[in-house]
């Protein structure tokens, strides 16, 4: 070997042993440095130690802060201060020098590596947790509390009421949020959007309650008039059946039948003359307080009831059909009207109008005062009927069988309840007026001279009022 093939030899061994040496020493670097170009959470790590890049971390959790957007549109803002958060070190950044093979830096160490971690804080529960109960808008008096869409009432009848949104956070979820918010690093956070607000369960546009809401209307859609003669109207409308509504065992709305059975109710209380107290002028001038008898107007309540729960169901405008049980010859407030028998036990006279006119005034005899027998007094009572050649009978004797009297009469004119006291001739009377009632009196009926009877007889009807004092 010649001496300059030596010399060559030498060189390259040398110039060998300096790049291993270069790339041996490159490689101690390598194993507790970053590569140039590694990018780990923004931060430029090129020839970093682990250390340095976990205070780099460190400094980015210290100023870490979280606007959070309140529904009102107003923010608050969290910072790592406030929640006391550090760095919790879990061994990624460790990893990725461990993964880095430092002996392969010559391919990697110009490759440009870019990671994006979940940087690991410590982030106390108790703090968060006292951090956000204390925020004014988590105090009683700043909550506004949300309330449901909800059946609105009208003047005449039903709307929709809109929901409340509301402002009153829920606590669990607010914290929840704001942990995972948090704990990601993100810096961003809308409480509404993120579910953390107490919502109302029903919204205006619901469809159960549209439903619900028309059919309330269409229940007090009804109005009608009940007509009880001399300007005396009743009217049911929207107002008043708003008051009427209930519900059933299943929720479901309906009118209650027992409000309109209790309203007609009252309208037999206010309009019924039948045994009601009455003021009457009698044709000496007095007056005097009739409250007995059948005479008079009485609502037939089941019927009437019945026809006003028909209109309501079918939201009738007009007029319900009022229907009575007993009836009376007028329908102005003075139900008696003009034409009537007028009878006076006291006077023991008879009188009898027709149209305000006057027919017959004759004296009587009424039943026995002293046998007990006196013509009930003090009310108007309704003719049952007529009759001609008449035989009337009295109660039956128990130890006969037979009725204690049998008396023909031309004319019958039976009033009282029972049919079995009129007016009637008596052939066997010769002698009205007076004081023969108090001890020669009749049964109870009203003898009456045949003359006068018969005209009555001729003008009087089912229904006529008897006057009775």
């Amino acid at each position: 070997m010649t001496k300059k093939k030596k010399i060559m030899i030498t060189i390259v061994s040398v110039i060998l042993g300096i790049m291993v040496a270069a790339y041996i020493v490159t490689a101690v670097f390598f194993h507790n440095h970053f590569y140039s170009g590694t990018n780990i959470n923004g931060i430029n790590c090129t020839n970093m130690k682990v250390n340095e890049v976990k205070k780099e971390l460190a400094n980015q959790v210290q100023n870490y802060s979280l606007n959070i957007q309140k529904i009102d549109g107003s923010a608050e803002t969290f910072t790592a201060g406030q929640l006391q958060l550090s760095f919790a070190d879990n061994g990624e950044i460790d990893k990725i020098m461990e993964n880095q093979n430092s002996w392969k830096w010559i391919v990697k160490a110009f490759q440009k590596k870019t990671y994006t971690l979940k940087i690991p804080i410590n982030l106390s529960d108790e703090i968060l947790s006292s951090t956000v109960d204390g925020l004014d808008f988590m105090q009683e008096e700043n909550i506004t509390l949300p309330q449901d869409a909800a059946v609105g009432d009208t003047d005449t009848g039903y709307t929709v009421t809109a929901e409340v949104i509301g402002n009153q956070p829920d606590r669990d979820k607010l914290l929840s949020a704001l942990k995972d918010t948090i704990l990601s690093g993100k810096s961003e956070l809308n409480l509404d959007k993120a579910g953390c607000y107490v919502k109302p369960a029903v919204y205006q546009n619901d469809e159960n309650l549209i439903n619900r809401v028309n059919h309330l209307n269409q229940l007090v859609s009804a109005n009608v008039t009940m007509n009880f003669g001399s300007g005396r109207v009743e009217t049911v409308g929207p107002q008043l059946l708003k008051t009427w509504v209930a519900q059933d065992e299943s929720g479901n709305d309906l009118i209650d039948p027992n409000q309109i059975s209790a309203y007609v109710g009252q309208l037999a209380s206010k309009y019924n003359t039948v045994k009601a107290s009455r003021s009457f002028t009698t044709s000496n001038g007095s007056t005097v307080q009739l409250k007995g008898g059948d005479y008079g107007w009485k609502l037939d309540q089941e019927k009437t009831a019945q026809n006003l729960t028909d209109a309501i169901n079918s939201g009738t405008q007009g007029e319900v059909e009022v229907v009575y049980a007993n009836t009376a010859r007028s329908r102005e407030s003075n139900d008696i009207g003009n034409t009537y028998i007028e009878l006076s036990i006291d006077q023991q006279t008879l009188w009898c109008y027709v149209d305000g006119k006057l027919l017959v005034s004759t004296p009587v005899v009424t039943g026995n005062i002293s046998k007990g027998n006196d013509t009930p007094r003090g009310g108007v009572w309704k003719i049952k009927g007529k009759r001609t050649d008449y035989i009337m009978t009295g109660k039956i004797n128990p130890a006969t069988g037979q009725p204690s009297y049998r008396t023909h009469c031309d004319y019958w004119i039976p009033y009282s309840e029972d049919f079995t006291i009129g007016i009637h001739d008596l052939a066997s009377r010769a002698e009205y007026g007076g004081d023969i009632y108090k001890t020669n009196g009749s049964h109870g009926c009203v003898n009456t001279p045949l003359s006068a009877v018969s005209q009555i007889f001729n003008v009087v009807s089912a229904g006529f009022p008897v006057i009775v004092y």
